[in-house]
């Protein structure tokens, strides 16, 4: 007897297995956040954050190191004139912030606040597989759990990018908090239905029945209190919560059970949340948006949970619930738009998040996931979830199957989230980094199926018998094969059928992506989304060379006061270049930028970075008060298109995609740039230094419109002509009967058409870093200094 529960020792439970899983699947992802890409984030004694929106963050978590816990609402380093948004979401940077100030052994140094927000989305990436592994175990069983956190490891899409080490953002703990949000309402659910708590629990105090499930709710709804805190965009999952309520309201009075349970999780979850969010709420439109969102939030499960009881206790028609519904609906939105139309239209508009378009389509990550360009691939989506992404809509079918079979609150609940999320990603890219956990839970849940199609879950089942006395070796093996099935040792057929199957999984879900995440997490940087060396050197550069904004330099770490009550100094100035870099000016050289990547002043630097001729780029300087401007390689380049579309013109305004036809006949496409692009001050500056331009010969080019087989245009060269002036060539194209002439050049160096010196801006100062353009090397980055600035 001592023998055999020696034995039954030495066999760990499941759920020791499944944190042994867990711990291993923790060390697995830190691998690949932290020391894969570890030599490009810490580099030449310095921490290279992996994108822009990072320099905001450590702006603000230095500001509240310096004066913790307080922190800018309105920050006048943001952006020039205006001053810009702080940080109206403070709870990341008070994360970080708190942690460095426990981790440092005396005063923080920013070398220590940069470590600490470097290594923070590597973190909180790793913690997410947790609630990952526990929504699966609560929806389906601890094994799919462990399928869908081991692939959120590695998943490697807008997930992984976003927690690898240096990529300093609230968007991981964003991730972070919805999952966890997510996980105690299934808990609070599935709790509530199983001991069918009602209000008749709460009148009598029956609190060993009720209390579970509210602390459940309780906790969603801190976490959801912690997501509002973190992110301006949180009314997203305000509404995921708030439709699957409804549904799950109409869905359980439909079938003549009671609602009760849903009122008394949803109300107390919305008011947490609320209770938390407001202190820090202003008096913008947003702001009363989240206000009003939530105090709807709150009121309708209690507003829904009343009719339904006056409905039941009347014996009305239950088809009579969803279209009272409709009509409190019309009516609630009729008499939002009596009182407040405008709040009324700027709350609707926050639905765009789920079809984007104008110039905010130039931003990468606002783009369509299967659609990018404008054009149908599913390049996109392979490369966030590879085959979880075909695999996720498989699953979806299943899981609304089980829903409707097993009218299971919780299950209908992942559903709505899943789908909402679903439909996000399809809108906007961004969404992948929410997806991920999606997309994973629904790929376990289908592999954990097909596994137990093959047999697995017998071999996990316990046997009913366990042997009563084992000696010998040869007793041990007669009582293994005496056991009934279900025990250790199994039919040979089931073993075979759940190896095989366990085989295809692993190359089916997981293959394609462990080569895929270990390569990304390891590879540099993205150029043009992330601080280079010629940016670096060149805005420290700045920040010696050029006068302090606000004459003290100690101004840049104190505690502002509101918007309405700061007035800029005559010393203040702006910094003019790419929204993509106004963090990089505003935290590394300490300057305001006239633009940023929140898209403030994106129309501005559109306007002026396109300008046509130097007085029209002087009128925007003027009024933005520009004293410096920079440039780098990609602004003239692979940004152009951007800027145009910014300034409310058009690409195709300033250079166009033509063909011309080989000796074999084939078509080979080429951009030709038209005399617009060279005419405009990016080029000027950065191509040709604000120096007059005289061209050694200026090409003018004849083509006709063509139509492929399914029916696209294109522009095809039937003629060339080289001219020694551009005025000849101008004469040559007033001559012709047709318009389909152009003065073109193929090398954006190489200008058909004269230009003047820029008079006004002085080039100042050119990185040591350099690239190649072509057939040229030229400086990464070009400082000019406005000469005409304060005399307007």
């Amino acid at each position: 007897m001592s023998e055999q529960k020696s034995g039954q020792k030495r066999r760990l439970p499941p759920a020791a297995i499944v944190g042994i899983i867990l711990a291993v699947l923790c060390g697995i992802s830190l691998y690949i956040r932290i020391y894969l890409p570890y030599d490009h984030v810490f580099a030449d004694g310095l921490i290279w954050f992996r994108e822009t929106d990072a320099y905001y963050y450590v702006r603000h978590i230095e500001n509240i190191v310096h004066n913790f816990p307080h922190f800018n609402s309105f920050d006048p380093y943001v952006l020039y004139p205006d001053g810009g948004t702080g940080l109206t979401r403070p709870f990341f940077a008070w994360l970080v912030a708190g942690i460095v100030r426990l981790v440092s052994l005396g005063p923080p140094t920013l070398h220590t606040i940069e470590a600490v927000g470097a290594y923070m989305p590597a973190i909180l990436g790793t913690l997410t597989l947790i609630p990952v592994y526990f929504i699966g175990k609560e929806l389906f069983n601890r094994w799919a759990g462990v399928i869908a956190a081991a692939l959120v490891v590695i998943l490697p899409g807008e997930f992984l990018h976003r927690s690898l080490l240096g990529f300093t953002d609230h968007h991981v703990v964003e991730t972070l908090f919805t999952t966890v949000c997510i996980l105690f309402l299934i808990m609070a659910i599935k709790r509530a239905r199983e001991r069918e708590i009602s209000f008749g629990h709460i009148s009598r105090r029956d609190w060993p029945t009720i209390t579970r499930p509210l602390v459940y709710a309780l906790l969603a709804g801190v976490f959801l209190g912690m997501y509002l805190l973190t992110w301006v965009g949180g009314l997203l999952f305000i509404f995921i919560v708030f439709v699957y309520l409804v549904i799950q309201f109409i869905v359980d009075h439909l079938r003549h059970k009671s609602t009760d349970y849903l009122c008394i999780i949803g109300a107390p979850l919305f008011l947490v949340a609320f209770l938390m969010l407001l202190p820090i709420l202003g008096g913008s439109s947003r702001e009363i948006t989240y206000r009003v969102s939530l105090l709807v939030a709150i009121a309708v499960p209690i507003v829904l949970s009343v009719i339904s009881r006056l409905m039941a206790s009347r014996a009305w028609k239950p088809v009579y619930y969803p279209v009272a519904l409709l009509g409190l609906a019309g009516i609630g939105l009729a008499v939002l738009h009596a009182i407040n139309p405008s709040l009324l239209e700027y709350m609707l508009r926050q639905f765009n998040i789920f079809v984007p378009g104008g110039a905010r389509l130039t931003i990468m990550e606002v783009q369509p996931l299967l659609a990018p360009t404008g054009e149908f691939t599913l390049q996109m989506a392979w490369n966030n979830f590879t085959t979880s992404f075909f695999i996720s809509f498989i699953s979806l079918a299943m899981l609304i199957y089980v829903v409707v079979k097993e009218e299971s609150a919780d299950k209908t609940l992942f559903l709505v989230w899943s789908i909402i999320m679903l439909i996000a990603i399809l809108g906007q890219r961004r969404f992948g980094y929410y997806y991920a956990v999606n997309a994973a839970l629904l790929t376990g849940y289908f592999s954990w199926k097909m596994l137990d199609v093959a047999g697995l879950r017998k071999l996990l089942a316990k046997p009913k018998k366990v042997v009563e006395t084992v000696k010998e070796f040869k007793k041990r093996k007669k009582a293994r094969e005496k056991a009934k099935p279900g025990t250790f040792m199994q039919p040979r057929g089931v073993w075979v059928r759940v190896i095989v199957v366990g085989i295809a999984i692993f190359f089916l879900v997981f293959f394609p992506n462990i080569g895929s995440a270990t390569s990304f997490a390891s590879s540099p940087f993205l150029m043009g989304q992330s601080l280079e060396q010629g940016w670096y050197s060149s805005l420290l550069w700045l920040r010696d060379n050029s006068p302090e904004p606000f004459d003290d330099p100690d101004f840049y770490y104190e505690i502002y006061p509101p918007k309405s009550d700061l007035v800029y100094p005559e010393t203040a100035y702006g910094v003019m270049s790419w929204w993509d870099y106004g963090y990089f000016i505003m935290q590394i050289a300490h300057r305001i930028p006239n633009s940023n990547p929140m898209q403030a002043g994106a129309a501005r630097a559109g306007q002026f970075f396109t300008a046509q001729n130097e007085s029209s780029a002087n009128e925007l300087a003027d009024k933005f008060g520009s004293k410096y401007v920079v440039i780098d390689h990609t602004m003239p380049t692979t940004k152009f298109y951007a800027m145009a579309e910014w300034a409310g013109s058009s690409v195709d305004d300033f250079r166009g995609v033509y063909y011309q036809q080989m000796q074999d006949g084939s078509l080979m496409p080429i951009i030709l740039y038209y005399p617009t692009y060279y005419q405009s001050i990016v080029v000027r500056l950065y191509n040709f230094d604000g120096e007059a331009v005289v061209p050694q010969q200026t090409i003018v080019i004849a083509y006709e419109e063509k139509l492929t087989r399914d029916g696209q245009r294109y522009n095809k060269i039937i003629d060339v002509q080289f001219f020694s002036t551009y005025e000849e060539a101008e004469s040559y194209i007033a001559e012709q009967a047709t318009d389909n002439y152009r003065i073109v050049s193929p090398n954006p160096f190489d200008s058909p058409v004269p230009l003047e010196e820029l008079n006004s801006y002085e080039l100042v100062h050119e990185s040591d870093a350099t690239v190649g353009m072509g057939n040229m090397t030229m400086p990464a980055v070009k400082i000019f200094k406005y000469l005409d600035f304060g005399e307007s």
